[in-house]
């Protein structure tokens, strides 16, 4: 009895000692330098690589097959070619993570040498001092959803054309958000990617201007809203401005021909006031940058000098502000070659929280190497 059940104990010893060598064979096929990698603290928005490096130690090639990366904020790449033996391929791992804190993920490799993945792990920290700069990087709140921006201007575009323009959505709730715009006038469309973001995470809203659709030339302005959470209605706190400039045509050659020259005295008009009343600036949300001090007087004037430099007469089609707080006055629209006009701006302090728009003049010309210009306003 003794006897059998030693030579029985033998046998087991065997097969297990058989079964080990062929896994230990096996995953000897595909050797790593490391299986794991520290990617420290990283800033947020700021995708971090780590390379592992692997070589096969056996006779036969050794491929890649696939690698799951386990999540969408990670890619990889990876040795495509057979690796015969002693030579050496990589994986590079690159993770973009939007949520701050600690993170640590496992990324699995399928090869030609085992039917079981081999797992690499990177782990590391999204820094929290990112949450200071979430307030730089989204300065405009909206309870719990914080914006890039809340003025959206696209570029200039003509009948036929298109243009984009895009802004960031950061959800500071504990919620999950979709990302939406209410209010989208009839010629924007909209993408939103992701269509929902987690908490701590952002999105981007892109939007698309069809120059056809736009109903007038010049200036065309209207108001878009963000919702708070489903069912949101609309109100100046979650109010984002939306400005298009259409032009008429676009550049012709003009050699030869007589035409006429736009030249401004200035596109930056400081208007000067006495005193100061800082929490109005602070109040309707613009920056003391833009702004600067606002006087004790709720109107201030200045005035910018429009000349015709070109040879033939220049034709002011429009002028539009793009803030309800800008009045302009032009004593005429039509002048002559050499003739110089004197355009009045006046600001009523007391409307500039009325629109998010910078406070701006647009001017739309037949000058064909200058159809539009633009004065920017500012404070002191």
């Amino acid at each position: 009895m003794n006897e059998y059940k030693t030579g029985k104990m033998k046998k087991i010893i065997a097969i297990i000692a058989c079964v080990l060598t062929c896994v230990q064979t096996e995953a000897q096929k595909i050797s790593f330098k490391s299986e794991s990698a520290s990617l420290g603290t990283t800033l947020w928005k700021s995708p971090v690589t780590a390379t592992f490096k692997f070589t096969n130690k056996e006779k036969t090639s050794l491929r890649v097959l696939d690698v799951d990366p386990g999540c969408g904020c990670t890619s990889v790449e990876w040795t495509k070619d057979d690796v015969v033996k002693g030579k050496w391929g990589e994986i590079k791992v690159t993770y973009d993570g939007q949520q701050l804190g600690h993170y640590d993920r496992y990324i699995e490799v399928f090869t030609n040498a085992s039917s079981h993945p081999v797992r690499l792990r990177i782990f590391g920290v999204i820094s929290t001092e990112l949450e200071i700069n979430v307030d730089s990087l989204f300065p405009y709140i909206i309870d719990n959803v914080r914006v890039s921006t809340n003025n959206i201007e696209f570029p200039d575009l003509h009948a036929g054309d298109s243009a984009k323009v895009s802004f960031d959505v950061y959800n500071a709730g504990d919620r999950s958000y979709t990302l939406q715009v209410m209010h989208l006038p009839s010629y924007v469309t909209m993408k939103a990617s992701p269509e929902k973001i987690g908490r701590n995470r952002f999105g981007t809203i892109e939007l698309t201007a069809h120059g056809d659709d736009v109903p007038d030339l010049g200036l065309t302005q209207t108001s878009i809203y963000i919702p708070r959470y489903p069912g949101d209605k609309v109100g100046t706190d979650n109010e984002m401005a939306l400005s298009i400039v259409k032009l008429s045509h676009t550049p012709v050659e003009t050699s030869g021909k007589l035409t006429p020259k736009l030249t401004l005295s200035t596109t930056d008009l400081t208007l000067k006031s006495h005193g100061a009343i800082a929490k109005l600036a602070n109040k309707i949300g613009f920056k003391e940058t833009t702004l600067g001090k606002v006087g004790i007087k709720t109107k201030m004037q200045g005035q910018v000098t429009i000349t015709n430099r070109g040879l033939a007469p220049l034709n002011i089609t429009n002028v539009q502000a793009f803030n309800q707080a800008i009045t302009v006055s032009l004593p005429k629209r039509v002048i002559e070659p050499g003739v110089s006009v004197n355009m009045k701006i006046v600001i009523d302090s007391r409307f500039l929280g009325v629109s998010k728009a910078q406070p701006r003049v647009l001017i739309i010309t037949d000058d064909p190497k200058m159809p539009k210009a633009v004065i920017n306003v500012h404070f002191e």
